[in-house]
C-alpha cells in the first residue's frame, strides 16, 4: 500500500508543478502587459517513471509593434473558432486512445490487427516477468505468428501471476479485458498449453454457449495442440462413466462448460450437483490447474449481504473458487471492469481481503462508489502496474460509421397512423368493459406493456426496406453484410403452433400480439360483489377472458364485453381492416436471396420461407440443432453466403469479421 500512496502522491505532485509553472510569472504594472508575450503550450502527462523537469519561465521578448498588437486584438471570425475547436476537439479525441505497443517482449510477430489501448493504460507499465514462457511455448509456434505478441505478452502475465500467492492463501488469479479481435481464446489456448506442458494436464474453461467449444477446439487446434481432448460438458462425462472407472479419453484434457451447466443438479446420477462433479473430475480442493471464466460478466449480479437476492451463476462461480483457493483462475471479458458493483467474482485479484486496504467487497464497493466513475480508470491503472490486467482492443482507424434515416413510405405512414386508431379503439373497448364488468385496473399494466412492445416491433418492421437497399448495396460493392437485430418474434409462431409445411402465409408479429392480448385480457366476467383490484385477479374475475384453474365455476359473463371481445378479434385477424407488416426476419431474409443465401444465427427453431410455408431450420432433438449456428456462421466465413444476421442470443462470441485465416475476405458491412 505504501508503494501505491507514493505513486499516487508523485502523480499529484508533478501535476501540481505542471500547473504552477504554466502560469505566467506575477506582473506588477499594466505597462508591462504589451511588452510581453507569452506562449502557451498544452499539459502532457509525462509517462510513469519519467523524472520531473521544471520548466523554465519565458523571457521577456521584444516590445511588439502596435499595427501588430491591433491585429492580435481583433476579434475572430466564427470560421476561425469552429476550426480551433474542432482541432481542438480532434487533439482529445487522439488522446483518448493510443496506439499499443508491447513493451515486455522482444519475441514474437506483431499482431495483424491494428490496436490500441486507452491512453491512461498506455502510461502504465506491465511489471518485469521473467517467467520461462518460452520453455513451453515452442519457437514454431513463436516464429509463425499462431501467437502474436501481444497474445504472448497476455499468457505471460498470466502464467506470471499464477505464481503468486495471495496474504489469504488463495493463488492471485490475472484478467483479460481485451475487445473483439485481439484473440481472447487464442490467449486462453495459449494458457491452457503452457500448463499442459508443464504437467498440470485438466483444465476447466466455462463460457455462455456450448456453440463455442467449437472455437476452442479451433484455437487449440491453430496452436497445433492436437493431443489436448476438449470434453463438450458434463454430459460427456455422464455418458464417459464406466462400471469400472471413467473411460480413458476423459481422464485429461479440457473440459468445456456453460455455466448454465455449472448451476444445474445433474439428475439423480450426479451426487451433489455439477458443481461436485466438476470438483471431482478436476481431482479435489488440491487441484492447481487452470479455470477460465470466459465471459465472465455473466457472474457479475452478486449482492453482498444479500447471497440470497444473488443470481446462481455468481454465487455458484464464487463456491467453486473458494473451494479450490489452489486453481489458477483467469478472467476474461471485455466488458468486466464497467461497473465497480459488478467485480464481486474477481476475488482473486488482491483489491480487497486479507493483506489488501478493504476488509471485504463491501468495503471495497462502498470507497469505490464515494470516488464517482473516473476513478474506475486509475482502478485500471493500478491493476496493470501490479500485473493483474491487461485491456487492447481493434481500433478504429480505418472504420466508418453512418447514422441512417429511414424515411417512410406514403403506405406505411398510412400503416402506422391505422395502427394508432386501432390502439385507441381497444383502449376504449378496455375502458368500456372495466366499467360494465367492474373489474380491476390490473389490465392496464399489460395493455401499455404491450403496446410499447408492439410499436417497437412495427418501427422495426417499417425498417426493413431501407436496410434490404443498404445491403443489396454493400453486395453490389463487394461487400458482406452483417445485419444485427435484438429480437426474432419467434414467439408469434408459437402461439399460432404452426407444424412444418403448414401454408401459414407470413405471419405478423404485431397482428398476433394484438390478437393475444384480446384474448387472454379483455375483461368479460363480472367481478364479484365485494371483490376489487387484485383480490378479482386472485380470484380468476379480473381481466383475461379464461377463468384460472381453481376459480369458482358459477361465473358469470357479461355478453356486451363477450360480443367485443369477438368483434375485435375478427378485426384484427383479417389483413383487410387491419394492415400490418410481416415478421422482419422473414422478411429480410426473403428479400436478400432466402435461406441459401442468408446465414442466421438465431435461437429461433422454425421459419416461413418460399411462399409462406413453415419449415423448421432443423431436426427437433438432434445434434443437428445444438451445431446449426455454428454450420451458419461457417458458410459465411467460407463465403458460401455473403448475408449474416445474428440476434441478440445467439451474439455473444461469435466471430463474423475478415480474419486472415477465412475465405470471405470482403469488407463487413454492419448494419444494427
Amino acid at each position: 500500500m505504501s508503494e501505491r500512496m507514493n505513486w499516487a502522491s508523485q502523480i499529484v505532485a508533478q501535476e501540481m508543478d505542471r500547473m504552477d509553472a504554466s502560469q505566467p510569472a506575477y506582473i506588477k504594472s499594466a505597462a508591462q502587459v504589451p511588452q510581453v508575450v507569452w506562449k502557451e503550450r498544452p499539459l502532457r502527462p509525462a509517462p510513469l517513471g519519467t523524472p520531473y523537469q521544471p520548466t523554465q519561465a519565458p523571457s521577456p521578448a521584444q516590445p511588439v509593434p502596435a499595427q501588430q498588437l491591433q491585429q492580435q486584438q481583433q476579434p475572430r471570425s466564427a470560421g476561425d473558432q469552429a476550426g480551433e475547436d474542432e482541432s481542438v476537439s480532434e487533439a482529445l479525441s487522439k488522446d483518448v486512445f493510443s496506439t499499443y505497443v508491447c513493451r515486455s517482449l522482444q519475441r514474437g510477430i506483431p499482431h495483424p490487427g491494428d490496436i490500441a489501448e486507452a491512453s491512461g493504460l498506455s502510461a502504465c507499465l506491465l511489471p518485469k516477468s521473467e517467467y520461462p514462457l518460452f520453455d513451453a511455448i515452442t519457437d514454431s509456434i513463436v516464429e509463425s505468428g499462431r501467437l502474436s505478441q501481444l497474445q504472448l505478452e497476455g499468457v505471460l502475465y498470466a502464467s506470471t501471476k499464477h505464481l503468486q500467492i495471495l496474504p489469504s492463501g488463495e493463488r492471485a488469479g490475472f484478467f483479460i479485458g481485451d475487445g473483439a479481435g485481439v484473440g481472447k481464446g487464442r490467449q486462453i489456448a495459449g494458457i491452457v498449453l503452457d500448463n499442459f506442458a508443464r504437467g498440470r494436464r485438466r483444465a476447466l474453461w466455462l463460457s455462455t454457449s456450448s456453440d463455442l467449444h467449437h472455437d476452442a477446439e479451433r484455437d487449440l487446434r491453430d496452436l497445433g495442440c492436437h493431443g489436448i481432448h476438449v470434453i463438450n460438458n458434463c454430459q460427456a462425462l455422464d455418458r464417459g462413466q464406466k462400471a469400472l472407472g471413467m473411460s480413458k479419453d476423459l481422464k485429461e484434457g479440457v473440459l468445456f462448460m456453460t455455466y448454465s451447466t455449472l448451476i444445474s443438479a445433474g439428475g439423480k446420477a450426479v451426487k451433489g450437483g455439477r458443481l461436485q462433479q466438476v470438483i471431482d473430475w478436476l481431482g479435489g480442493t488440491s487441484y492447481d490447474g487452470v479455470i477460465v471464466f470466459d465471459e465472465c460478466h455473466k457472474a457479475k449480479n452478486f449482492t453482498p449481504g444479500a447471497e440470497a437476492q444473488s443470481t446462481k451463476v455468481s454465487a455458484t462461480v464464487m463456491a467453486l473458487q473458494q473451494q479450490l483457493p489452489c486453481a489458477r483462475i483467469v478472467y476474461c471479458s471485455a466488458t468486466g471492469i464497467s461497473e465497480v458493483g459488478n467485480m464481486a467474482y474477481c476475488m482473486r485479484l488482491g483489491l480487497w481481503g486479507k493483506g489488501s486496504a478493504f476488509e471485504d467487497f463491501e468495503a471495497f464497493l462502498d470507497s469505490m462508489k464515494k470516488r464517482g466513475v473516473s476513478f474506475l480508470e486509475m482502478l485500471a491503472m493500478e491493476m496493470k502496474l501490479e500485473g493483474f490486467y491487461v485491456a487492447r482492443g481493434l481500433s478504429f482507424r480505418e472504420a466508418e460509421f453512418t447514422e441512417m434515416e429511414c424515411d417512410l413510405t406514403p403506405a406505411q405512414r398510412a400503416c402506422y397512423d391505422a395502427a394508432v386508431q386501432e390502439w385507441v379503439h381497444l383502449r376504449q373497448g378496455v375502458g368500456h368493459a372495466l366499467t360494465l364488468t367492474g373489474g380491476g385496473r390490473e389490465v392496464w399494466k399489460v395493455f401499455w406493456a404491450t403496446q410499447q412492445r408492439f410499436f417497437k416491433l412495427l418501427c422495426v418492421s417499417m425498417k426493413v426496406p431501407s436496410v434490404v437497399r443498404e445491403a443489396k448495396g454493400a453486395l453490389a460493392a463487394g461487400h458482406a453484410v452483417v445485419i444485427g437485430l435484438q429480437a426474432t418474434g419467434e414467439a408469434a409462431a408459437q402461439a399460432l403452433d404452426l407444424r412444418p409445411g403448414q401454408a401459414c402465409g407470413y405471419v405478423s408479429v404485431t397482428r398476433e400480439m394484438l390478437v393475444r392480448f384480446v384474448q387472454t385480457q379483455f375483461p368479460t366476467r363480472k367481478e364479484p360483489l365485494g371483490a376489487t383490484g387484485a383480490d378479482a385477479a386472485d380470484a380468476g374475475t379480473g381481466a383475461g377472458s379464461q377463468p384460472q384453474a381453481g376459480a369458482p365455476a358459477a361465473e358469470e359473463q357479461d355478453q356486451g364485453c363477450v360480443n367485443m371481445q369477438r368483434a375485435l378479434l375478427e378485426r384484427f385477424r383479417d389483413p383487410e381492416q387491419v394492415d400490418l407488416p410481416p415478421n422482419f426476419l422473414d422478411d429480410l431474409i426473403a428479400q436478400l436471396g432466402g435461406p441459401q443465401a442468408v446465414a442466421e444465427m438465431t435461437g429461433r427453431k422454425g421459419r416461413i420461407v418460399g411462399s409462406g410455408v413453415y419449415e423448421l431450420r432443423a431436426k427437433p432433438d438432434s445434434a443437428e440443432l445444438d451445431s446449426l449456428n455454428v454450420k451458419e456462421t461457417q458458410s459465411f466465413m467460407d463465403g458460401r453466403k455473403l448475408v449474416a444476421i445474428v440476434s441478440d442470443a445467439a451474439s455473444t462470441g461469435i466471430s463474423l469479421h475478415a480474419s486472415k485465416t477465412c475465405k470471405n475476405q470482403r469488407r463487413r458491412g454492419h448494419l444494427t
